[in-house]
């Protein structure tokens, strides 16, 4: 049977920096279930979202994590930093493997606009292989609001999403909604890990290659330790969940071609929503 340990970290954090006490839980954490092999926190934790906190990567925000993942044998996903460089700003994810080595930054391809103006997207996805265990894709918050990236990640080898967010909204609903999606379609494991409060609603979901919820989070602090089941997913992508639809296969073989996807390609329905802008009030109120 090929398993792999994975805990999420769903913290409670304030606006700043909380790079010491995200070290704390970790080392917290691994004395408490030492057979953690991966650990995954959510977006922008480190700084609290406050931009004034952003560095160039490689930095000593990301340096202090590099440590701890060397120090405890294990892979790290630290949520998300804040990216100079240069003029623009990134919304940047670490893979930080057991040697402390970062295998992978992973820029937020979709920063949550009209809201998260000013942040540069990111281009280019981001698996990785964890050697014995399968390949890992790594997403970020409002990117699952695009089932294109998932897919591509998919595509592209990924068994495991690992999704930090930083959700603090009313409609977390339908992001748990998303996740349970995403599993089902593309036969996935989908970790996602949310911030608690103040800065975020927690609940965050862990969801299996059926869509099934392994496990959904309260809404304050949370430690998730999960051991997941990879012989399990690879025989629900040859076979479908409970030996009915494979999605992946259907897509591998189909000979549809999406025109959205196609170079030049206009849509007019979409171009009349009118620019990408912060909703206002009623004219005359």
């Amino acid at each position: 049977m090929t398993t792999f340990a994975i805990a999420g970290l769903q913290l409670c954090a304030q606006a700043g920096d909380n790079t010491a006490s995200m070290l704390e839980e970790i080392d917290k954490v691994m004395i408490r279930f030492p057979w953690i092999e991966m650990i995954v926190l959510p977006e922008l934790t480190a700084c609290g979202a406050d931009r004034s906190l952003a560095e160039s990567l490689p930095g000593p925000t990301e340096a202090r994590f590099r440590a701890s993942a060397r120090s405890h044998g294990i892979w790290l996903i630290p949520g998300s930093l804040f990216e100079a460089d240069g003029d623009a700003l990134y919304n940047t994810a670490p893979v930080i493997d057991p040697d402390g080595n970062v295998v992978a930054r992973y820029r937020k391809q979709f920063p949550w606009l009209p809201y998260e103006t000013g942040v540069t997207p990111g281009t280019e996805f981001v698996v990785f292989d964890v050697p014995g265990a399968g390949r890992f894709g790594v997403s970020n918050c409002y990117d699952m609001w695009f089932p294109e990236t998932i897919r591509t990640l998919v595509w592209m080898g990924a068994e495991v999403i690992l999704h930090p967010s930083l959700t603090s909204t009313i409609d977390r609903e339908a992001e748990i909604a998303m996740i349970r999606a995403h599993g089902a379609q593309s036969q996935v494991y989908f970790f996602d890990v949310n911030l608690a409060g103040p800065l975020g609603v927690g609940e965050s979901c862990i969801a299996g290659p059926g869509g099934e919820v392994i496990y959904q989070a309260g809404k304050g602090r949370e430690i998730i330790p999960l051991k997941l089941d990879l012989d399990y997913l690879r025989d629900v992508r040859r076979c479908g969940w409970q030996n009915l639809g494979q999605p992946l296969k259907s897509f591998r073989d189909s000979k549809v071609r999406f025109p959205q996807y196609e170079d030049g390609y206009d849509s007019e329905a979409l171009r009349d929503l009118g620019p990408l802008e912060r909703a206002g009030r009623p004219e005359g109120r």
